[in-house]
């Protein structure tokens, strides 16, 4: 499972994929981007003891990850078929990401609200809410953290590196908040694209809401 890859100071060589822009009208759409190569690139000393290494850890240098990416399409709902990799998306200030099955699908979404948007954002909650099935669940992985925990992650760097908050779904059905910490600069490694390092801050798994819960929070959100 790819989580296991997701542990503090892990670090990985990807390019994140950019939001995805599309009519603003809050339908649900599918997911088009195409999933980027992510690669596993050891550990990062500043976020864990050096004497940690990768046969610590059980895990191969330069091992792809295999996963599959599903868009965030401003002001839409992406949906992805999940299987038979698990589905990572973000990034993730405060959208819900989702989980139903339709005609034995089963689908990731992730809902496409928009800071300071709040027209578009009633728009798009108001959609999937109408059309949401009777086993969907979902969570809000922006709120699986607080200021202060992300903060202490950035302290240990000498460089201040970007945070990213990202939501995975697995095939399981288990959720998970990862933070995802960008550090400078750009590299390019033999046979790989260019790309970002990148090292994992933290993860946490997040026990997910039932459709009851989830149409409050749709509610309660609505206008934000």
């Amino acid at each position: 499972m790819i989580e296991r890859y997701f542990r503090a100071g892990v670090r990985l060589k990807w390019t994140f994929p950019a939001a995805v822009f599309g009519a603003w009208d809050g339908a649900i759409v599918d997911s088009r981007s195409p999933t980027p190569a992510m690669i596993y690139d050891g550990v990062d000393a500043q976020l864990v003891s050096p004497y940690t290494s990768v046969t610590t850890l059980g895990l191969a240098m330069r091992t792809p990850i295999q996963y599959h990416w599903l868009d965030y399409a401003l002001g839409q709902t992406a949906r992805l078929p999940i299987g038979p990799y698990d589905v990572l998306t973000g990034e993730m200030t405060g959208c819900l990401i989702t989980q139903w099955s339709s005609a034995g699908v089963r689908f990731v979404g992730h809902v496409g609200t928009v800071t300071d948007k709040a027209q578009e954002n009633k728009t798009v909650k108001n959609t999937f809410a109408r059309g949401m099935s009777a086993d969907v669940r979902g969570f809000n992985p922006a709120a699986a953290w607080d200021f202060g925990e992300i903060q202490t992650m950035l302290r240990s760097f000498k460089a201040s590196p970007q945070p990213k908050v990202l939501a995975l779904v697995t095939t399981a059905g288990n959720f998970y908040s990862i933070v995802m910490l960008r550090l400078q600069p750009d590299v390019r490694e033999p046979g790989l694209q260019l790309g970002r390092d990148w090292c994992v801050g933290g993860i946490k798994q997040v026990q997910p809401m039932n459709r009851d819960t989830l149409i409050l929070e749709l509610r309660k959100l609505r206008d934000t």
